[in-house]
């Protein structure tokens, strides 16, 4: 009996654990609204090197935040090629090992024509194309032990207009249903043969 009572404890603390390592996110400031300096309707030139984006470095030429026009997502959001531009934007993070999802939403400046985005991160190279609908891109990326860093950098674009970005977020990847219900099967069998060896005592 003792020994069912643990394995029911473990695993309730194992899904208790699993949910809520899903719900910390490594990025900050990752919807960009922590920008000093942006006007409402309007946009802000942000240049290499500048602390005006909370949590994010800025490298390339500038980028602009957009906020509530030119394309934006959603309040403030992150054109890509910025007043001249290019732009690089990044941001460094401690990770544990293991698989994270990546998700953020893309879309483009009305003005801009062919504007795309390459994403940097655990060692891979993504690139996507910003269209006049706004997208969301959700995947699962393999991380190291240890400092970590993302990178997003226009690609394209033209007029001062290019891809846009806003709602970044990475998260420890939830496991699917059926690793959970491996693991509960694989408890109850253990549950089960503990307690043919105590009735065969």
């Amino acid at each position: 009996m003792k020994m069912s009572k643990l394995l029911l404890a473990a695993a309730v603390t194992a899904l208790t654990a699993s949910g809520a390592a899903s719900a910390v996110d490594l990025i900050q400031n990752g919807d960009f609204e922590n920008v000093a300096g942006v006007n409402a309707y309007n946009y802000v030139m942000v240049g290499a090197g500048s602390n005006a984006i909370a949590n994010w470095n800025v490298d390339g030429v500038s980028v602009d935040v957009i906020n509530n026009s030119y394309g934006s997502v959603s309040g403030n959001s992150i054109d890509m090629l910025g007043t001249p531009g290019p732009g690089v934007l990044s941001q460094n993070f401690f990770a544990d090992a293991g698989m994270y999802t990546l998700s953020f939403d893309l879309s483009r400046n009305p003005y801009a024509h062919g504007a795309g985005m390459d994403v940097f991160v655990g060692g891979n190279h993504y690139l996507f194309e910003g269209t006049s609908t706004i997208t969301n891109y959700t995947f699962n990326v393999s991380l190291a032990d240890g400092a970590q860093g993302i990178v997003f950098s226009s690609v394209g674009g033209d007029g001062y207009s290019g891809a846009v970005l806003d709602n970044v977020s990475l998260t420890a990847a939830v496991p699917e249903p059926e690793t959970y219900a491996m693991m509960l099967a694989g408890l109850g069998l253990v549950g089960a043969i503990a307690r043919r060896r105590k009735m065969a005592k």
